[in-house]
């Protein structure tokens, strides 16, 4: 075996020092979405969307198999029975040591029900308030509903009943979970088996497993070797395949899977390390899928049996919904993307979008073309340097919690033309990230865009079609704003536009009573103001300029004998 060992990490040292070569550098993260830069990045072993089915017991190298060749960046730190990076190693198993005596009662139990549970099961909960009507229509069940008080017994099973019927109402989407995470080349065996890094109790006695686990970690054989994660990359296949079937809670739905690797830390199973090998995994199978044609069928009635009245359709408000809170969704899944470790590469290499990888936010931001979703991908990246996540392809790096709000970053004029007939995310969307950069938003189609960030992109906004909504202080960035067709509308009580405001005939402005649209520079106006909530006050400024064009041709939502007033910087309410 120490041959084999030696074997493969001298093809991976090799390889690796080849893509080193091959990485483009940069100052900083995404610099720039040129078509060469948005391009897939060639690994060895080919991309991984093409060679997905190699990950099977006859391939054994990271030139051969794309899970080792993805994830072969661990042989840097751990090859051939040595730590190669030792204050890396060590603090892999410390991180361990730390969050397993440091668990709660509750973390306890929820660590159990993963390690015991149908991992498809296991990410029923991040449907909140429509897991109920989830459980009903797919006939999913489980036999584990709370952790014992004393250890399970060495032979104890994990779940050894169907999770789901493939026949039921949601029998589609049973059907597209099963087939995405239990396949021959969907799991990390192969990668286990010829790493061969020990479980982390097996490391230190500081690690704690879970009393409820104990014994049946203790009896377990040698060869249950901890990276990478097995259950964390299963969890991320279920979660990504039930989010593109059901997207209203994707970002809730990765959370869940990326509490799942977490899970796996917290019961002494794996190491920090481990289960963000199994979130780069996880994901990179499920867009593998996504791509694959035969799949098409499969994927189209998995979605629309989400979109019928048996789920979409079947809200239940009074659900508990563990994933309610965006914030705390984003710094957790954030922070399980690096479990704290620091960089210990090169932190200024260009970001790469993997082969296929755009097809993951296909339903997410089905208003985009492939192209814009994997800019999205780009512009969403994390920086480089962090351990294990400099992979060739760039699905490491991939922030998909990120991604599905929207652009990080406007390089070019990026057009975004939505059709509120098809309705979901087609019909209203909001894009909640700081978006930074040169260039621009075009809003065209119909639809409603909602800009949540506290932005500074520099290329201003145009709309020229639907809606666009200003829901922060800084949307539109530091640029001019123009509405030439449709409407800007403000969700917020001020607005701060740092360029020039020019409104069309066929635009209209659509604010509350009280809010204001601060305009730095100059201000055109023309088309209709629309007033909505709030409480009128004589004289309550509702717009301010350096100077302006024009008056608005049509003012509603004004009782009677209430008007509005220019002045030479402000448009005001007047009874």
């Amino acid at each position: 075996m120490k041959n084999r060992q030696r074997t493969w990490t001298k093809r991976v040292t090799a390889i690796l020092s080849l893509a080193a070569v091959t990485l483009p550098l940069a100052t900083n993260v995404a610099q720039a979405s040129t078509t060469a830069q948005l391009a897939p990045q060639r690994a060895v072993y080919g991309y991984f969307m093409d060679t997905y089915k190699q990950n099977v017991s006859t391939y054994k190298t990271a030139a051969n198999n794309p899970m080792i060749g993805m994830l072969a960046e661990f042989s840097n730190y751990y090859a051939d029975g040595k730590n190669l990076n030792k204050a890396l190693m060590q603090e892999n198993i410390d991180k361990s040591a730390k969050i397993t005596q440091n668990r709660t009662a509750a973390e306890e139990e929820r660590s159990y029900l993963t390690d015991r549970r149908d991992l498809r099961y296991s990410v029923i909960n991040a449907l909140g308030p429509y897991a109920p009507a989830f459980i009903k229509n797919a006939n999913a069940q489980t036999p584990f509903h709370k952790m014992p008080s004393t250890p399970d017994p060495v032979n104890q099973k994990h779940a050894h009943v169907d999770w789901a019927d493939e026949n039921a109402k949601l029998g589609p989407i049973v059907a597209f979970m099963n087939h995405n995470s239990y396949t021959a080349y969907s799991n990390t065996g192969i990668v286990k088996s010829v790493v061969r890094y020990k479980r982390p109790y097996r490391w230190s006695t500081d690690v704690k497993p879970l009393p409820a686990l104990s014994k049946i970690m203790a009896a377990a054989p040698a060869t249950d070797f901890d990276f990478a994660s097995g259950h964390t990359t299963t969890g991320f296949e279920d979660g990504l395949s039930l989010a593109y079937a059901f997207p209203e809670r994707f970002q809730e739905l990765l959370t869940r899977s990326s509490e799942i690797g977490l899970d796996r830390v917290i019961a002494g199973r794996h190491s920090p390390l481990a289960v963000m090998g199994g979130r780069m995994a996880g994901s990179a199978v499920v867009a593998s899928a996504l791509n694959n044609f035969s799949n098409q069928d499969m994927m189209k009635k998995a979605y629309n049996a989400a979109h019928s009245a048996d789920l979409l359709g079947s809200k239940d408000t009074s659900a508990q919904d563990d994933f309610a809170d965006y914030q705390k969704n984003r710094e957790d899944y954030r922070y399980r993307m690096t479990y704290g470790f620091k960089q210990i590469g090169n932190p200024n290499v260009d970001m790469h979008v993997p082969k296929g990888a755009e097809a993951l936010l296909a339903t997410r931001l089905p208003y985009l073309t492939d192209t814009q979703r994997r800019d999205v991908l780009f512009t969403t990246g994390m920086p480089s340097g962090y351990p294990l996540m400099d992979d060739a392809e760039g699905w490491g790096r991939l922030d998909l919690f990120s991604a599905a709000s929207g652009y990080g970053k406007f390089n070019d004029a990026v057009t975004v033309k939505m059709n509120a007939a098809k309705g979901g995310f087609n019909a209203q969307d909001n894009w909640r990230n700081d978006i930074s950069g040169k260039g621009s938003l075009i809003k065209a189609g119909s639809g409603l865009l909602q800009l949540s960030g506290n932005n500074t992109y520099a290329g201003g906004v145009s709309v020229k079609g639907g809606t666009v909504r200003l829901a922060s202080t800084t949307a539109t960035g530091k640029g001019s704003v123009q509405v030439k067709h449709g409407s800007l509308q403000l969700s917020t009580q001020k607005a701060i536009i740092k360029g020039h405001y020019q409104q069309a005939q066929n635009g209209q402005l659509s604010l509350a009573k009280t809010a204001r649209l601060a305009i730095k520079k100059n201000a055109k106006l023309a088309g209709t103001l629309k007033l909505t909530d709030g409480h009128l006050k004589n004289g309550a400024t509702i717009m301010t300029f350096r100077s302006h064009k024009g008056k608005f041709a049509h003012v509603t939502g004004l009782s009677k004998s209430w008007h509005v007033v220019y002045t030479k910087h402000a448009v005001k309410l007047v009874k």
